[in-house]
């Protein structure tokens, strides 16, 4: 005997919880209200309903918070009071703050971590670089900016290195999903950067700050875009992608190396021409050796001709343009190109006060408030400021040495020297595809920031932070499961 219709809409009835009725009405309840919210212009529901549903999804779905917070990192803007002297970008801070606090709370309530974690090179060159840092923040000369300084590293490195490794160590494809996620967020971005970007002709100048406030300036645009071309090109790739998977990963390069050639940053065009140069050198398996030899050789080139350089360098009077060519060649412009005379400003001042204060540094945090008195007068620009508004000293290894002392300077480097290690071997060494892959699309991407690092420096911003310990952990991982195999 056939069932009626009327019958099997109530089987399916009785089949609905309690909990999934509240759950309905909460949703239809919070969907009126911002309705009502927008009509009537009142924001203060809308941050509410973001609060609620982003409480909800960390406590509830914490993995998906992951995901949230790779997605909405390109769009997070930075909500700061001068009266605390604090400033947070929203949501993704504050979701990394949520999931720090429950993955801490897990652990003292289990009073365990997986060894395996803990024992990784790349694990223990954090907790050394971490322990050095929390020791400068005692010996800081302003020791609340410190504390803040090095509370906003506990929330990424937490979330983003040892929560996210155990995600990705529970099953591969999450890793694959949280970058998916930074790239569908970074490429619709694109499009309206791109879009605002050609109302002004593609004006070149426009470039430096048409991404604002979602990214302070064209650098760190550049840097996430020059981050994550490795990854999305890389990932086309992987074996068991379906063809809307490789359309998705192919659409997303493209617009990604639009908005990356568009960015003008030279420092990011330079980054992923030196990790196109190590996917090179790793595919044709040239000896290390080789490679030794000829940095020795290049060092040596550079320092006996030093002067001629400088002085072919202090010559070049190409400013920074539209046109591909002598945009390029004003890189090497020193002697009126603002920018490039700006960071030589930034990084003397770094030396006076690493000088000054060799071992213990100034404080994390701190060199920006610091660094005025150690201006010298004849490299300030007029973009220099006193007033400690300026940013950092433009330099991922310069800024640690002059803020933590040569220890912090070497815990970064070794950092650095770690995670090439681990992620070239695991790529040489592993016989899943999978890994192999993954494993190289996250050291070229790493090479591609380190390499920034010598320029500039976003660690201390989430529009980064949020990839670079992400991908540290993914090749923990991929290093993990090759031995394990």
């Amino acid at each position: 005997m056939k069932t009626s219709l009327l019958e099997k809409i109530q089987t399916e009835l009785r089949k609905i919880t309690k909990r999934q009725v509240l759950f309905f009405l909460l949703t239809m309840a919070l969907v009126v209200a911002n309705g009502y919210a927008i009509i009537r212009e009142f924001p203060a529901i809308q941050l509410i309903t973001v609060a609620v549903v982003g409480l909800y999804v960390v406590f509830f779905h914490t993995d998906w918070a992951m995901y949230l917070i790779a997605f909405s990192t390109p769009f997070s803007i930075i909500i700061s009071s001068k009266n605390i002297h604090l400033g947070l970008s929203l949501p993704s801070e504050a979701l990394m703050i949520l999931v720090t606090m429950i993955f801490l709370a897990r652990i003292l309530y289990d009073l365990r971590i997986d060894r395996k974690f803990l024992k990784h090179p790349i694990s223990i060159a954090i907790l050394v670089y971490l322990g050095w840092m929390l020791i400068t923040c005692l010996t800081s000369v302003r020791p609340v900016i410190s504390i803040k300084f090095f509370a906003s590293k506990i929330w990424f490195i937490t979330s983003c290195y040892w929560f996210f490794m155990q995600m990705v160590d529970d099953d591969m494809k999450n890793a694959v999903r949280y970058f998916n996620c930074y790239a569908a967020g970074l490429s619709i971005l694109v499009l309206i950067v791109t879009y605002m970007h050609a109302l002004s002709g593609f004006d070149e100048h426009y470039a430096h700050y048409v991404m604002s406030p979602f990214y302070n300036d064209h650098t760190a645009y550049g840097a996430a875009l020059a981050f994550m071309l490795p990854i999305s090109v890389g990932f086309i790739f992987l074996p068991g992608n379906q063809w809307p998977q490789r359309i998705f990963y192919i659409v997303t390069s493209l617009i990604l190396l639009m908005g990356f050639y568009l960015s003008f940053s030279r420092a990011a065009w330079l980054s992923l021409v030196v990790a196109i140069g190590v996917l090179v050198i790793l595919k044709l398996r040239i000896k290390l050796s080789w490679i030794v030899s000829g940095g020795l050789v290049i060092g040596l080139l550079l320092f006996f001709y030093a002067d001629d350089i400088l002085y072919k360098m202090s010559r070049n009077s190409q400013e920074s343009s539209g046109d591909f060519v002598e945009h390029i060649q004003s890189m090497s412009n020193i002697s009126t190109d603002a920018s490039n005379m700006e960071r030589i400003n930034r990084w003397t001042a770094a030396f006076g006060m690493i000088k000054e204060r060799p071992v213990f540094g100034w404080g994390p945090g701190t060199y920006q408030f610091e660094y005025a008195p150690f201006q010298q007068g004849y490299y300030r620009t007029l973009i220099s400021t006193d007033f400690g508004d300026g940013g950092n000293a433009h330099s991922e290894y310069i800024g640690p040495c002059a803020e933590t002392g040569f220890p912090g300077m070497f815990t970064v480097i070794a950092i650095v020297v770690t995670f090439l290690i681990c992620g070239i071997r695991t790529y040489i060494r592993a016989d899943n595809k999978t890994l192999k892959i993954i494993s190289l699309c996250m050291t070229l991407a790493l090479v591609s920031y380190y390499i920034h690092g010598f320029l500039n420096n976003f660690l201390d911003t989430d529009k980064l932070s949020v990839l670079v310990w992400a991908a540290m952990a993914v090749i923990a991982v991929c290093d993990l499961k090759r031995v394990a195999a």
